[in-house]
This record gives structure tokens, C-alpha cells and sequence, in this order.
């Protein structure tokens, strides 16, 4: 009996200690990664795409995105790609810009998420993800707040207001992910499938392109990829009747 009690001791000593040095590694991870401009990987990699979302809510002109994606050495290290987005609303004349940039790892699962205030916040937030474990932190003048919820096994950084960290799937093969928003503060599992490829419209041409679809209950989620480079093409979230088309060189205004 007092085997087993010293046993217990020792077992839940070491986990006491365990998850310590995991936060504490982790934190200090995330700290790093805040602290570096959100530029590091492009300075280092090189662009692998470029783009411009055109956002509607029905027939109606909502915002502007233009993002990159780079290909490179990560700041949460080894190699990888970072997400860097620019939401302007509304597209002319704006007044609110949303900045996110994400980093992923080789296999395209997130290892940091950043996101600046928003135009009339001082409200920052990091997101720092691990093998087991999710560290959420909001950053405010003379502030912050730390949480941690447990970690699944794939993970997609996304935002309802910057469509474009749909670029970069985490992998095409039908099963569950969780959508995390870390910037909106929710996350909800989904079933991704993979329904191959499918014709839709683009700029009012049909264009045959590989159809990713997220469902958790009614809410469902329709991405479009160029299926020669990967390129996003097109997003569509019916439940809230937004869409966003990847501007081309012959649809830019002006052109």
C-alpha cells in the first residue's frame, strides 16, 4: 500500500512538472513568436502565391482581401509557410482593416497565429498550437489573459471576416477538423470532404475546380482550388450568403 501510494506521489509529481515544462516551453514560444515581425518568413522564403478576394454578401460589395503566401523558415522554426492577410472593409474608402498572419508547418497544420488590433481596438491576439495542447492570448493596454484548451489532431486557423486563411488547407483528405478562430474566440469541429472535382462559376465562366466541404450541422462551407497549383479560388458560406472570387488579371477594376 505504501508502494503504490509513493508510486502516485511520483507519477502525479512528475505530471505536475511535466505540464509545467510544457507550458512554460510553450509560452515562451509563443512570447518569441509575438515578438517577431510577422515579415520574418518572407524575408527568409520566397512568395508562393499572391492574391485578391473580392467579398460579397448577396449581390453587394463587402470588402477587399489581398494576401500572400511564403514559403520558408518559420519563426516557431524548422520549415513551413506563413499566411499574410489584409481585409479592407468596405473595399473603397475604408475604415476597417483586419491584419492576421499564420504560420504552418510543412505538413500545412498551424504552429502560430497572429492577429494586430483591429482598426478602434488595442486588443492583440496570439495563437501558439502544440502537439496536445492549444495557448490562446489576448494582449490590451495594461492587460492580458491566458488560456489553454487541449489540442486535436488537425487544426485550420480561420476568421469569418478574412476568407483568405482558407488558402492553405490542412490536407484535402475527407475527415474531421476543427475550425478555430482565435481572433472571434471560437472553434467547432467539422467534417472536411473531399468531393473531387466539380464545375463552378467564376466571372461567369464555368471552371472546373477541386471542391473542399465543410459541414457541422447546418452550417456549410464550400472552397475551390485551382487543381493544377492549389491556388483558392472561390469561398462560399451559404448560411450567411457570402461569397469571395479570386480576382484575375482580366476581372481587376480597371481592366
Amino acid at each position: 500500500m505504501l508502494r503504490s501510494v509513493m508510486t502516485y506521489r511520483i507519477s502525479s509529481s512528475f505530471e505536475t512538472m511535466r505540464n509545467h515544462l510544457i507550458r512554460h516551453a510553450l509560452s515562451a514560444t509563443l512570447l518569441l513568436g509575438a515578438l517577431i515581425s510577422p515579415g520574418a518568413i518572407a524575408a527568409q522564403g520566397r512568395a508562393s502565391d499572391q492574391g485578391t478576394l473580392r467579398v460579397r454578401i448577396g449581390a453587394t460589395d463587402v470588402a477587399r482581401e489581398e494576401f500572400s503566401i511564403w514559403r520558408g523558415r518559420s519563426t516557431s522554426g524548422g520549415l513551413g509557410f506563413r499566411i499574410s492577410a489584409t481585409a479592407f472593409y468596405p473595399p473603397r474608402r475604408t475604415k476597417v482593416t483586419i491584419s492576421p498572419s499564420v504560420e504552418l508547418g510543412p505538413d500545412s497544420l498551424p504552429r502560430l497565429a497572429q492577429f494586430p488590433p483591429v482598426t478602434g481596438s488595442d486588443v492583440r491576439t496570439v495563437a501558439q498550437f502544440g502537439p496536445r495542447i492549444f495557448i490562446l492570448r489576448r494582449f490590451w493596454t495594461g492587460g492580458e489573459s491566458f488560456r489553454e484548451h487541449p489540442g486535436v489532431t488537425r487544426n485550420w486557423i480561420v476568421d469569418d471576416s478574412v476568407l483568405a486563411l482558407y488558402a492553405v488547407p490542412p490536407g484535402t483528405q475527407t475527415g474531421p477538423v476543427r475550425l478555430v478562430s482565435p481572433r472571434q474566440g471560437w472553434r467547432t469541429d467539422y467534417q472536411l470532404t473531399n468531393r473531387g472535382l466539380e464545375e463552378t462559376a467564376v466571372h461567369g465562366r464555368l471552371r472546373e475546380l477541386l471542391h473542399l466541404v465543410l459541414s457541422a450541422g447546418t452550417d456549410v462551407r464550400h472552397l475551390w482550388y485551382d487543381n493544377d497549383d492549389g491556388r483558392l479560388m472561390k469561398v462560399e458560406i451559404p448560411a450567411q450568403r457570402l461569397t469571395a472570387v479570386r480576382l484575375l488579371d482580366s476581372a481587376m477594376p480597371g481592366r
